[in-house]
């Protein structure tokens, strides 16, 4: 069966392509179908008129990655202005919002949808890491924009020096794929190149994310997102998280926000561990769930810093 047009349309109601799913196009790959993902995003971009940016994964020049490596989404960076309106493009040609900009992560900066045929894409109205506003940022970043073929399609994709500082960026971020990640852009890079992508992290304010990476995330104590960084290096309770959130919030109002969000249940998650629209019993379930995870690690913070007074009385 071919499939729809490039541009998205609704495809045979024929199965879904979700990751391991038995369905009507298992002659593609999954690389494959994120492949056409990018050309069809692009498509719908050029037709609304709006500017985006591939980054990451199959928009990455050869060699950035580790051999073999794979990725499951395709990835774009919207002009913020443009954001809305690509959205409702996506949207009437079969991509349905599975996280929204709020539920997606601790940094709000993208939103996830999924297509029938042509898998999941993250819709980046910003990346965590440059600090730069928003909109001077991707103004930056499309300056140096060069074009790419995916899937035989022309996609507008970083620099080379920018797609660098996005891969290395986001291995912070990535767990133990980052690491293997980070550790091949070790192997990869000269100092001349270190020098240069820190010259450039400075023109896009992502010096705290770029000293996270190198290992020297301590220099920036201080610093707001130093938390967050910290918490996204090594990890922690959740009580540790909803820390490192509220102190990289510059606002009061933002604060207030990030502290109400930490006694909700994130039903954007939920319904994606579930497979299904959670019902109003098992969003209360997984808030009581909440509710005791937050309370046990209240309790063993105040045990750890109550123990060593103790030992030393």
């Amino acid at each position: 069966m071919p499939p729809p047009n490039i541009g998205g349309g609704n495809p045979s109601p024929q199965g879904h392509l979700g990751i391991g799913e038995e369905d009507s196009v298992d002659a593609y790959e999954v690389g494959d179908r994120i492949k056409l993902g990018h050309a069809a995003l692009q498509s719908l971009a050029d037709q609304a008129d709006v500017d985006l940016i591939h980054i990451k994964g199959y928009a990455t020049e050869d060699g950035l990655y580790p051999p073999l490596r794979t990725s499951s989404d395709a990835d774009v960076l919207v002009r913020p202005r443009h954001v809305a309106r690509f959205v409702e493009a996506i949207r009437n040609r079969g991509w349905e919002e599975v996280a929204s900009f709020e539920s997606g992560s601790a940094f709000h900066h993208a939103a996830t949808y999924r297509h029938d045929w042509w898998g999941p894409v993250d819709v980046h109205r910003l990346f965590p890491g440059l600090q730069e506003d928003p909109d001077t940022a991707f103004e930056r970043l499309w300056e140096d924009r060069q074009k790419a073929q995916i899937a035989h399609f022309p996609c507008t994709v970083l620099s080379h020096l920018d797609q660098v500082l996005f891969v290395l960026l986001h291995t912070v971020r990535d767990g133990s794929r980052g690491n293997h990640d980070s550790a091949h852009l070790h192997k990869i890079l000269s100092e001349k190149d270190f020098e240069r992508l820190s010259q450039r992290a400075k023109e896009l304010r992502a010096e705290v994310g770029f000293a996270a990476w190198r290992g020297t995330l301590d220099e920036y104590r201080g610093h707001p997102d130093y938390l967050l960084w910290k918490y996204m290096m090594d990890g922690g309770s959740r009580l540790t998280e909803w820390r490192a959130r509220l102190a990289a919030e510059r606002t009061l109002r933002g604060k207030a926000t990030t502290l109400g969000r930490a006694f909700l249940v994130n039903t954007d998650h939920l319904a994606m561990k579930l497979g299904h629209t959670p019902t109003r019993g098992e969003i209360t379930k997984q808030w009581f769930v909440r509710l005791g995870l937050g309370t046990r690690d209240v309790t063993r913070g105040a045990l750890q810093r109550i123990t060593p007074k103790s030992r030393r009385g």
